[in-house]
């Protein structure tokens, strides 16, 4: 299987990604956000972006550079996922099976939470268990979706949807992205493999982190919201993690932040 790994990092060292040294089978690009560029393996392709652009523009290159380099797939990860050759095998035998018109995905988790696939809800999204999940090879994504890291898209599916959008930095990324691959068909291929993934929130209280984290949110909804039509719901989504934020930490800022950065044109 022709493929490039794309991996998008922020503040951490690139040693501190295990796995990099057991992917024998694919060739790599790290990505890196951060303000300061590090040195990286020879064999490794490394972009250095101190503007932190996002992982919209990092996944937009890592398209760019497979096209140049010929490849047949891409990988997209984030540094809070665990990866391995073991995986990337297993990708390869379903991409024999199945070829080059589906997205795939593995199943993206933390102990008995399943983060990825996600079920779309009314006022916020939900992730699945493990006890429950009712896995197929080929699984329905009508009123679900994927997060971006553990994806794999081949280059024939990028040409048909496009590209991601560059003016969503972080969240719902995925779900543009999703929702364009959603035009042209209600399935992807649902790898049997899991990757532990940690999902950003979940880490317990920082709410300095969180409220930073959730301008992107409302800049990214509200990019979505223009961009899909998608209204109702994104506006609920918004709105109850603002709730949310209020709940958790016991103060106003997040109402300040819904107004600025979801309904004004202040951007992150």
């Amino acid at each position: 299987m022709n493929t490039l790994i794309v991996v998008v990092i922020y503040n951490k060292e690139i040693k501190e990604i295990k796995y990099l040294n057991s992917i024998k089978n694919a060739d790599i690009l790290i990505y890196d956000n951060s303000l300061n560029a590090q040195s990286s393996a020879a064999n490794i392709y490394y972009y250095h972006n101190k503007d932190n652009g996002g992982v919209s523009i990092a996944y937009n290159y890592g398209i760019e550079l497979a096209k140049k380099l010929g490849k047949d797939f891409i990988i997209f990860l984030d540094q809070d996922t665990n990866f391995d050759e073991k995986i990337l095998k297993v990708y390869s035998l379903y991409a024999n099976e199945f070829g080059s018109d589906y997205i795939y995905a593995p199943i993206a988790k933390k102990r008995d939470i399943i983060y990825s696939p996600f079920i779309e809800g009314l006022c916020k999204n939900h992730p699945q268990n493990m006890r429950t999940f009712k896995y197929e090879k080929l699984y329905n994504i009508d009123g679900k979706s994927l997060i971006n890291s553990g994806m794999m898209v081949s280059l024939d599916v990028i040409n048909k949807i496009g590209i991601f959008n560059e003016k969503i930095k972080l969240d719902f990324s995925d779900i543009y992205f999703i929702e364009k691959y959603k035009k042209i068909s209600s399935e992807i291929v649902l790898i049997d493999a899991c990757l532990e993934h940690s999902l950003s929130g979940d880490e317990g209280k920082n709410r300095q982190k969180e409220l930073m984290r959730y301008k992107f949110y409302c800049n990214g909804a509200k990019e979505l919201k223009n961009s899909t039509g998608n209204i109702p719901r994104i506006n609920r989504l918004v709105f109850f993690r603002m709730l949310r934020l209020i709940i958790k930490y016991k103060i106003l800022a997040p109402i300040s932040i819904y107004v600025k950065y979801y309904l004004g044109e202040v951007k992150v």
